[in-house]
């Protein structure tokens, strides 16, 4: 069961706010608490990014505190139990 999905994403990057657009409905529909944090600006996010899964860049998904790193299709759809869509995020 997922109790909780952070995606840390850079305000920069196209691919980046495409997965935070599409996991913001994708999380809501399945009623998953959902935070998006942006690393660039905010230093308390980046900061929580690092430590959290040991990555200085963006995007990261901690589904239920385990890292997703890059957005890997395959990875996010095993642990939160749903297709997030396109293989890759730039289809997002």
């Amino acid at each position: 069961m997922v109790e909780s999905v952070t995606l840390f994403y850079d305000e920069n990057c196209r691919d980046c706010l495409r997965a935070r657009d599409t996991m913001t409905g994708l999380m809501a529909e399945r009623h998953i608490p959902f935070s998006a944090k942006e690393v660039t600006a905010n230093v308390d996010n980046r900061d929580h990014l690092i430590l959290s899964s040991g990555q200085i860049g963006a995007p990261v998904v901690l589904v239920n505190k385990r890292e997703v790193v890059g957005l890997d299709r395959h990875r996010l759809t095993r642990l939160l139990g749903v297709d997030v869509g396109q293989e890759h995020p730039a289809h997002w």
